[in-house]
């Protein structure tokens, strides 16, 4: 992982700000391609998004299985309320990704979509995550890749940049691991957008 120079606020208030403006921007076609990855090996169970905001994971698992305990954590109390009013079939909850309140092992399903590089400490992010999540459980996570190249091109808020081989050894102490990259959509028309790295992880 490499240190980026991030000028954004990282603060709660900001997220509800950002929040409010994506809102207004609406759903981005890359995001949904982009969540539509992280649960791709999702088979139903318990399922929770961390650091979730506007994202439509929570909400794209119930749909697949309906029987499914899904939940999405942010610090973004805003933001929560808003998404828990819009869609109660998901249990939304304000909460610090730190160090979450939920027993060992409850989780089938952990996402972490765009948010270790907004953290301070990534590793013990992901440390909690792997805790909360069963044994024979996955987690699956995206950041952009590589974004010390140009530094601030995706976000002036991002604390860190990411290769492929940061995300394989972050994930390898704990299972095993699986990489895909997620670029630009050429067809059916020409969309531009940062690579992504997509990982997921089964825990040993």
């Amino acid at each position: 992982m490499e240190r980026l120079a991030a000028q954004g606020d990282n603060s709660d208030s900001a997220y509800d700000a950002i929040f409010a403006q994506r809102e207004q921007r609406g759903v981005d076609e890359f995001d949904v391609r982009r969540w539509q990855y992280l649960i791709r090996y999702f088979r139903g169970g318990r399922l929770i998004d961390l650091g979730t905001l506007d994202s439509l994971v929570p909400l794209m698992a119930k749909e697949l299985y309906p029987r499914a305990e899904v939940w999405g954590m942010d610090k973004a109390e805003d933001a929560i309320k808003t998404m828990r009013e819009r869609y109660p079939e998901v249990i939304y909850e304000v909460g610090d990704i730190y160090k979450t309140q939920f027993p060992t092992g409850y989780f089938s399903y952990v996402v972490l979509g765009e948010v270790l590089e907004h953290l301070e400490e990534p590793e013990k992010c992901l440390k909690e995550a792997f805790r909360i999540l069963k044994s024979g459980g996955t987690l699956a996570l995206s950041v952009p890749e590589e974004e010390a190249r140009e530094p601030g091109a995706v976000d002036i808020r991002h604390l860190w940049s990411f290769s492929i081989k940061d995300v394989r050894e972050l994930l390898g102490a704990y299972g095993k691991v699986k990489i895909k990259v997620l670029g630009s959509k050429w067809f059916p028309r020409y969309r531009y957008a940062w690579p992504i790295i997509l990982g997921w992880c089964y825990k040993n």
